[in-house]
């Protein structure tokens, strides 16, 4: 009797989690159609690099850089700068010439600007033989290397992968973190690669639709989804969100007392 119990329980876990897991698709796939067809190129200063073209791998990688930890609005100053002192293309070979220092100083409206140099110095000395080997080596591959420059960290290296070399893969920042939790499918404290592998076993593994996914949440998470008072009554996925139910019980619980 006990382990009929035991067996009903987890077939019971096993379904709920996979309700879940189809209102995260459902969710993100509502996500997708009302903000994917309105993104603003200006509100994603890297991904609008690559749409426009016209620039180096290298450049994007050093624009992604920028963008660590700062607003669009800092990373599109800085890459202004950078790009007045180099040229639009942002040629490695030109980069390379910039020292540290004057680096340093070109870039400080996106801030960190020498840990963000030094970065980017590793970058270029990474590549120094071949920086066009950014678009032809093996994208896992290229992850890992890129990985092992001081830096640049998962989310760079996925942003780079998913936006320039159309890799499937799922760049992860604050924004999805809290909207992820929310939807019941990780917790914000988690390790980075537990919560990608996690999400790319939820989600198509297309890039187009991951791409789309990527800033639609993004998006959502700036726009309704904010870490302090979310605007839960106008979201539009509100009715497959755990969060929301959550909130919802709540307030039925005080209604009631």
């Amino acid at each position: 009797m006990v382990a009929l119990l035991d067996d009903i329980t987890s077939r019971q876990d096993n379904e709920r989690v996979t309700a879940r897991h189809e209102e995260f698709l459902k969710a993100v796939k509502k996500l997708i159609s009302v903000y994917y067809p309105n993104i603003r190129l200006d509100d994603f200063p890297s991904y609008k690099l690559v749409r426009n073209g016209g620039i180096h791998p290298i450049g994007i990688l050093v624009s992604i850089i920028l963008s660590q930890n700062t607003s669009d609005r800092n990373a599109s100053v800085a890459l202004r700068r950078l790009k007045e002192r180099v040229g639009e293309y942002l040629d490695p070979a030109k980069l390379k010439k910039v020292s540290v220092e004057e680096l340093e100083e070109i870039i400080r409206p996106s801030g960190m600007q020498r840990q963000k140099s030094q970065a980017i110095t590793n970058v270029l000395k990474e590549f120094r033989e071949d920086p066009d080997a950014l678009m032809r080596e093996d994208p896992e591959k290229l992850r890992e290397r890129l990985l092992r420059i001081d830096g640049v960290g998962p989310k760079t290296a996925d942003v780079f992968l998913l936006f320039v070399r159309g890799y499937p893969t799922f760049p992860m920042d604050t924004h999805i973190r809290r909207f992820l939790e929310r939807m019941g499918i990780g917790c914000r404290s988690e390790p980075y690669e537990k919560l990608r592998e996690r999400v790319l076993q939820l989600l198509p593994r297309d890039p187009g639709f991951l791409l789309a996914a990527h800033l639609a949440i993004i998006m959502h998470g700036r726009k309704v989804c904010r870490a302090r008072n979310p605007l839960c009554h106008e979201c539009v996925i509100n009715s497959l969100c755990p969060y929301y139910r959550g909130k919802l019980q709540e307030i039925s619980k005080d209604e009631t007392r």
